[in-house]
């Protein structure tokens, strides 16, 4: 495919990059021109169609195709159209601009997860344009808010319009990097995530003037003081059954046992390439990051007040008593300086990988990718399909890349800079939801649950 081709799925793509519809946690958010056009997408192709404003700007579509067999389970295509903030001077090309390069689309979200969205609307609808849909309900559902945990996007849709998103099979972003051997290839499904966390830790001191500093306590030295230990802590590592399910499955196996012993695994981190490093270290302990400080700062007045905003990711089975542990540990004798407040959040949660929606899976990756084995993945980051699985639905995240895809590099561009995905493994993700559509309608139509 060469840069000049561009085809209705790079098309639409670009045009949810360049609505930039950036959130940061804070207002103003406005998730409004990119629901509009997953609206126009899906609009006149049979789709019962429903907006949704949690807040103003936080627009999220929700739209259902009745199935033929109201017994059979329904399927939701579930995204995010909002995209995280970039740093436009460490980008080699306008990261809203959406331009083709190299056969590459570049802009933020092409892989976090505006090239699913796109893809995932423009099949569901010629899928219901061909007028053939049997089976169970077809769900599509691309929400606001997700880069900021769900508050207000899917969380508020399961809290307030749980009828509206009622679905049992849900598949969504994340997955479906190849790795393994060549003799013995493996795809990745998302089927479990760590529980994430937005904490804020609030440092006081006595605010002054800073022509007066002796005896002050200044809360920007403090809150300094409790960064650093959040950023030099390592906390236990555990070996987890979705970890130890990855390994074994064929994720790395140059490195062997050690990954699965917590007294060796971190010097074994040090013999890996830096992705599948981060990978392991992610996915074996408990996680905290420092992503923001604010205040009431001037330059010639002492700090009375600092708040410090703290991501946490969690391992299943870790939860609020774990964290709060966990942070007692890090601040030491900090702690009685320091309050904690725990903004939002949820544990880990995840599917297991023996349900007919994973065989559904399998069947429609063996299309392009014959041979090729699923295994389960437990995530770093996390998906709005935990708010689905809290309801009892079976979730996975899933896509589907080519073999010019940077796929050591795909991980770290999340997030990151210089964003892009290649245009056929676009095509490839569109023909990929084709197949698992087609597969759904022929194994639901005479389901009975």
């Amino acid at each position: 495919m060469s840069g000049d081709c561009v085809n209705e799925e790079v098309e639409l793509t670009q045009a949810l990059i360049r609505n930039a519809c950036v959130n940061d946690g804070r207002d103003p958010t406005s998730e409004i021109p990119n629901a509009d056009l997953v609206v126009a997408t899906l609009e006149g192709s049979g789709f019962d169609i429903e907006v949704f404003d949690a807040a103003p700007g936080r627009r999220s579509v929700v739209a259902r195709l009745a199935g033929s067999n109201p017994e059979a389970p329904a399927l939701m295509f579930l995204g995010h159209t909002d995209v995280v903030p970039v740093s436009v001077e460490r980008w080699r090309h306008d990261p809203f601009g959406g331009e083709v390069i190299d056969d590459e689309l570049w802009g933020r979200g092409a892989l976090d997860m505006l090239g699913h969205v796109s893809t995932m609307c423009l099949a569901a609808r010629d899928h219901a344009r061909a007028g053939r849909h049997r089976g169970g309900d077809l769900v599509v559902a691309m929400v606001a808010d997700e880069e900021a945990l769900g508050s207000f996007g899917m969380g508020w849709l399961v809290d307030n319009q749980r009828d509206a998103v009622r679905a049992d099979w849900v598949v969504t972003e994340s997955g479906g990097l190849p790795s393994g051997t060549a003799d013995s290839p493996v795809l990745s499904v998302m089927s479990h995530e760590k529980g994430a966390w937005r904490a804020r830790l609030r440092v006081l001191g006595a605010l002054g003037h800073s022509a007066m500093p002796f005896g002050s306590v200044n809360a920007l030295t403090v809150a300094a003081e409790v960064i650093v230990r959040i950023g030099a802590h390592e906390s236990n590592r555990v070996i987890t059954e979705p970890w130890k399910a990855f390994v074994e499955a064929g994720w790395y196996p140059e490195p062997g046992t050690p990954l699965l012993d917590p007294e060796r695994i971190d010097h074994t981190l040090g013999l890996l390439a830096n992705f599948p490093a981060k990978v392991a270290h992610a996915l074996t302990r408990m996680t905290m990051v420092t992503t923001s400080v604010s205040g009431s700062f001037s330059w010639n007045t002492i700090p009375g007040e600092v708040s410090i905003e703290v991501d946490i990711r969690t391992l299943p089975g870790q939860d609020l008593p774990e964290i709060e542990a966990e942070l007692a540990k890090v601040l030491g004798p900090l702690r009685s300086d320091v309050s904690i407040e725990i903004i939002a959040g949820m544990p880990s949660n995840g599917s297991p990988p023996d349900t007919q929606l994973w065989q559904l899976l399998q069947a429609a990756s063996s299309v392009q990718r014959p041979g090729a084995r699923l295994i389960p993945t437990l995530s770093a980051g996390v998906t709005d399909a935990r708010f689905m699985r809290k309801l009892g639905a079976q979730a996975y995240g899933f896509g589907m890349y080519s073999d010019k895809a940077r796929i050591s590099e795909i991980p770290l561009m999340l997030h990151g800079d210089n964003e892009r995905v290649d245009l056929a493994s676009l095509q490839m993700m569109r023909c990929l939801w084709d197949d698992v559509l087609a597969g759904f309608c022929e194994r639901t139509s005479t389901h009975n649950s």
